[in-house]
């Protein structure tokens, strides 16, 4: 099952027809109330382009926690939410101990493998079996647009590189999904938006296609 159609949980994320979202509470605010998340308590992450997760409950439960790139919880109090403009958003669900989190990853996230940081929370924290988890990679900028230099290549492990026209490029969804199955994730549990965000002008930001002077994003959520 694509974790995107599981109806056990809400997920989603924005599109450009919803307005920019890093800088709008507004924007945000007539978003939830859209799709009925509004009676949620909401709960941001920072964003440093790092490998923190960060535990949401009753003793965590700022209006945006500073310093992480994740966030985790088992309470359907909350929404969790981060905001991404060609970074990958990384929903998780255990169907098993009721546990949900999100993560933004950059490439710097992807080669710093916040995969492994999150999978770490559900397993010592919430006891989770792996083969319990389901992980979704939303839309994201795709290797046909995903272009580096050799200073970034050179993060990445032999063979995660693609080259063409001279050019190098990187499947960072292909990278995630390979370090979730070495961490244990199921193959069958994993699954990919086919949208890139650097392709669909229409429907998405994107920070590499627009470079825009002020950060255009959409916000990605997930809750129990």
């Amino acid at each position: 099952m694509n974790l995107a159609d599981n109806k056990n949980i809400n997920l989603g994320i924005s599109e450009k027809k919803d307005g920019p979202m890093k800088f709008s509470s507004e924007n945000r605010a007539l978003f939830f109330k859209k799709h009925g998340l509004n009676n949620k308590i909401i709960v941001s992450a920072g964003l440093v382009h790092g490998k923190k997760v960060a535990i949401v409950d009753s003793l965590n439960e700022s209006q945006v926690i500073p310093d992480c790139d994740a966030l985790i919880t088992d309470s359907n109090k909350y929404l969790l939410t981060i905001t991404v403009a060609d970074c990958l958003p990384l929903y998780f669900y255990d169907k098993n101990k009721k546990v949900v989190a999100l993560a933004h990853a950059g490439w710097r996230g992807v080669v710093s493998e916040i995969t492994r940081e999150v999978i770490n929370i559900f397993t010592e924290h919430y006891r989770s079996d792996l083969t319990d988890i389901e992980v979704f990679i939303g839309p994201h900028i795709k290797d046909c647009h995903f272009e580096v230099k050799d200073d970034v290549a050179s993060q990445f492990k032999i063979g995660e590189a693609i080259i063409r026209d001279k050019k190098t490029y990187i499947n960072l969804s292909q990278t995630v999904g390979d370090q979730l199955i070495k961490l244990g994730i199921l193959s069958g549990n994993i699954s990919v938006s086919e949208e890139c965000t650097y392709c669909l002008e229409n429907k998405y930001f994107s920070y590499r296609r627009d470079n825009p002077k002020e950060l255009a994003t959409m916000i990605a959520y997930i809750s129990l």
